[in-house]
């Protein structure tokens, strides 16, 4: 577990936050998880920072995903 509040306190660091949100946490928590079960672990600022960027581009892209959803009217059940 001391290695997943290194990460946290890193990619708040890196974002200039107190506290990272949720589904942030979860990310990075599963992206140590899968490190772990392959006998490693994130130790590094560029796999931090690249974690962040893929989340990010993700996040966005789900954003404009529900934005055109909405824009054409479709309903989340179709």
């Amino acid at each position: 577990m001391a290695m997943q509040a290194w990460i946290h306190d890193m990619a708040c660091a890196m974002l200039s936050l107190e506290e990272l949100p949720l589904d942030l946490r979860n990310y990075l928590d599963e992206i140590e998880m899968y490190a772990n079960l392959a006998g490693g672990s994130i130790q590094s600022r560029q796999i931090v920072a690249m974690a962040l960027v893929n989340f990010m581009d993700r996040k966005a892209f789900l954003n404009n995903i529900e934005d055109l959803k909405e824009r054409i009217g479709l309903d989340d059940e179709e």
